[in-house]
């Protein structure tokens, strides 16, 4: 694509009259200028879509920026004065304060010709970017590139708003252009050239400008890999992994390249490959403790929980003061039963003041799994932010509630602050099914109803008041609620389940219920309580053998003891009486006080 002529007033020598008055206010101007940047952020701060400085690319040919005449705004009369600039810089500030962003943008590029001053060619360019000024801000950049070559800053701008001019060739040039001018050399160039080019919403021609750049450098593994990177970042991952295969050729040891490599060939599938090239990448290097951390979490993933917790344990001796690899192996100790240990992990960052929340959180999980109540409380009263605070706070109450202490759990809870809605939420639902756990469904009710008082329409909180109504025999309340949240949330599949369970167990609707658990079915066909809920549906409405499919497949999936008292009861009508007793039977050895298991039992075989 060929560029238009993009010079523009001032873009050549100075006029020899006015070399002398330009030095003189250059500095007062600079000065003004910066601190009207400061001052007019607020008011003209760049729209989130503009582009950003830094953002560096590789070099395909040497080019210097475009220059041609740009709009005709030169001027007549005497030469400007350092008055006549701070007069229009304040003109500028006024306007744009004001909405009148091109009286701003004018007499900024008036004076960034003027005065060739960086900072206010930069100035002019913010502005026009957020004025969507298409034409404004490619002249505002092409004289901030013209007035600052070697500013990275200007160049990755001008190229990343004639990219979104189409104008790709000469973007190509400028990112080329800039490349030199990077301190860090290549590996910040097309470091940041890649991250520029990221957020561009054309990702294949952000891929191609990046392909273009780097084309030339087969050997230059910092180039490679930022084109790797960008790649994977537009979703080109099978692409990314055969770039990264050539970084990796050049250095096979790069920490950096070897993690996201792996990570990429997990997220294909491919994860015996991923783990082989960091296990092989270990032998070489196995002080790399980096690429292990990362073999390790990758091997939690593949379920070889031996394997990681060795890693793990390489990583703490290596690394005793790294607070993620003692997280992690706390995590994984626990998840693989080994509580004792995961204590000490846990109890380890706190006493170096490390992730100290979240270690409390799980030490209050295992003092509650060891029957520790006062343990678990002084525990979870520990966590007072963070992710896991309301989790801890909720789990307090609920232990001070099961040892008795139910008013000081109420008041606990009535204490807690929610940091948004559905926060707020979550306090009242924990309040109401404390209080229905022990058969206080009365002020349970209350709770719900003073929730939904304020938060009328939220379906968590009608859902739990249907199901409360229905332990209170209220099932008009529990059709109404759930018929609410069916209106709004036509495929609430839970909804449908449970108005469809009901009515064929509470009543002789059975039809209707039918339809309803249907639709669930057709949503969740692999629920194991949406596959139960249309055996008993069956079974209501007298088709037993499609009930007993429907029953079986539940319990396949999910051995719930109330899917067994289904099973068992439907068996016992067709007269298998004996495979209705082996099935209540051993779901009762796991669950030996289940009420309902209890009472078909009783019920039939009386």
């Amino acid at each position: 694509m060929t560029s238009r002529d993009r010079s523009r007033p001032g873009a050549g020598p100075d006029h020899p009259e006015r070399g002398r008055a330009r030095s003189a206010i250059s500095s007062r101007v600079s000065l003004l200028a910066a601190a009207l940047l400061i001052a007019g952020c607020a008011e003209l701060a760049p729209v989130d879509e503009g582009p950003q400085p830094g953002a560096p690319a590789e070099p395909i040919e040497q080019a210097a920026p475009a220059e041609a005449p740009a709009r005709d705004t030169a001027r007549s009369g005497a030469p400007s004065t350092s008055g006549d600039n701070l007069y229009k810089l304040l003109v500028a500030e006024i306007a744009g304060r004001r909405g009148r962003l091109d009286m701003s943008l004018e007499n900024y590029l008036e004076v960034a010709r003027e005065t060739r001053d960086p900072a206010v060619a930069e100035r002019a360019v913010r502005i026009a970017v957020f004025a969507r000024d298409q034409e404004g801000g490619l002249e505002a950049a092409n004289l901030w590139t013209q007035i600052a070559p070697d500013s990275t800053d200007a160049r990755q701008v001008y190229a990343a708003l004639l990219l979104r001019a189409g104008e790709v060739d000469t973007a190509v040039r400028q990112l080329d252009a800039a490349v030199p001018h990077y301190a860090g050399g290549s590996a910040e160039a097309y470091g940041r050239i890649g991250d520029m080019l990221a957020r561009e919403r054309d990702k294949a021609v952000a891929v191609a400008v990046m392909a273009r750049l780097v084309g030339g450098r087969p050997d230059d593994a910092h180039a490679q890999a930022a084109f790797a990177q960008l790649l994977a970042r537009a979703g080109q991952e099978e692409r990314a992994i055969e770039v990264y295969e050539k970084v990796l050729a050049l250095d096979p040891d790069d920490q950096q390249t070897l993690i996201i490599y792996a990570r990429l060939l997990q997220r294909q599938g491919k994860s015996d490959v991923a783990l082989a090239t960091l296990n092989e990448a270990l032998g070489r290097r196995p002080d790399s403790d980096r690429v292990r951390l990362t073999y390790a979490r990758l091997l939690v993933d593949s379920k070889r929980y031996e394997d990681a917790l060795e890693q793990f344990r390489r990583l703490s001796k290596r690394t005793p003061e790294n607070a993620d690899v003692r997280y992690a192996y706390g995590l994984l100790l626990l998840q693989t039963n080994a509580v004792d240990e995961a204590k000490a992990q846990f109890e380890e960052l706190i006493a170096r003041r490390q992730r100290m929340q979240v270690a409390h959180y799980y030490l209050g999980q295992i003092a509650e799994a060891q029957q520790d109540i006062e343990g678990a409380l002084a525990a979870y009263r520990k966590v007072t932010e963070g992710e896991h605070r309301l989790n801890a706070q909720i789990r307090a109450a609920v232990l001070l509630a099961e040892s008795g202490r139910l008013v000081q759990a109420r008041a606990h809870l009535h204490g807690l602050r929610g940091d948004n809605s559905q926060q707020a939420i979550r306090i009242y639902r924990a309040e109401a099914e404390i209080l229905a756990k022990r058969k206080d469904y009365e002020e349970a009710m209350r709770v719900y109803n003073g929730a939904l008082a304020s938060y009328p329409e939220d379906t968590d909180l009608l859902y739990s008041r249907a199901m409360l109504a229905e332990k209170m025999d209220n099932l008009e309340l529990l059709e109404r609620d759930l018929r609410s949240i069916l209106s709004r949330e036509p495929n609430n599949a839970d909804a449908l389940n449970a108005l469809g369970y009901t009515l064929a167990d509470r009543t002789d609707r059975y039809a209707e219920a039918y339809e309803l658990v249907k639709r669930a079915y057709e949503l969740k066909p692999d629920d194991h309580y949406v596959i139960d809920s249309m055996g008993w549906t069956l079974y209501r409405m007298g088709r037993l053998q499609e009930a007993v499919m429907h029953l079986r497949r539940a319990m396949e999936l999910n051995g719930d003891p109330e899917i067994a008292a289904h099973l068992g009861e439907v068996l016992w009508m067709m007269g298998d009486k004996k495979a209705a007793h082996e099935i209540w039977d051993t779901a009762l050895k796991s669950t030996p006080d289940d009420p309902r298991l209890l009472d078909v039992k009783k019920r039939f075989e009386q």
